[in-house]
């Protein structure tokens, strides 16, 4: 099991959001998790994806993350 202070240092590290979103290669609503690194210049990455297995997802999924800064 993980250390819960390792955790909450990782958690502190990011931003993140959930969202539902269409996805543009499939024609549907994904229901996603992004996450930021709290670092100057970092993109938003997709972490889950509902419309893929547990933990897969690929190439960040940036076609998920248009204008994504500017919604909250």
């Amino acid at each position: 099991m993980s250390d819960p202070e390792i955790l909450d240092r990782i958690l502190e590290t990011c931003s993140y959001r959930f969202r539902s979103v269409v996805c543009p290669n499939k024609d549907r609503v994904a229901e996603i998790t992004a996450a930021k690194l709290h670092v100057e210049d970092q993109d938003w990455s997709v972490l889950e994806c509902s419309l893929l297995p547990n933990g897969e997802v690929k190439c960040a999924m940036s076609c998920l993350l248009r204008d994504f800064d500017q919604s909250n």
